[in-house]
């Protein structure tokens, strides 16, 4: 599961966020939870892998809150994982993921439902 981190964060470091909230930039974040995506619209809880250490959180949070924010609909294949991003104030964000390859922009996009 190290292996997945460091995956994660390598293509996360340039990634593109589709969208996201704004909270989140001013929060702390509490844990991060991964899953193999179901569908588009809500979060698969059945996760894979969960980061609660500081360290994992700090990058975690510099990736989400220094991402590129694009405009527009999108037209996306199915996601490849869900990210379940809870903040110190308990609040629970929702985002799709879908990675490429390294050297290639990875995309992040807020979920409608936790």
């Amino acid at each position: 599961m190290r292996t997945l981190l460091f995956i994660v964060i390598s293509l996360l470091a340039t990634i593109i966020l589709g969208c996201t909230d704004e909270e989140l930039a001013v929060g702390e974040l509490a844990k991060v939870s991964i899953s193999n995506s179901d569908e588009f619209g809500s979060v698969h809880t059945d996760f894979i892998k969960e980061y609660g250490d500081e360290d994992s959180l700090n990058v975690f949070h510099e990736v989400m809150t220094t991402a590129v924010r694009n405009e527009g609909i999108v037209n996306m294949a199915a996601p490849q994982f869900d990210v379940q991003v809870m903040d110190t104030a308990g609040n629970q964000y929702g985002f799709h993921l879908w990675l490429r390859e390294i050297g290639q922009n990875s995309t992040l996009m807020a979920s409608l439902m936790i």
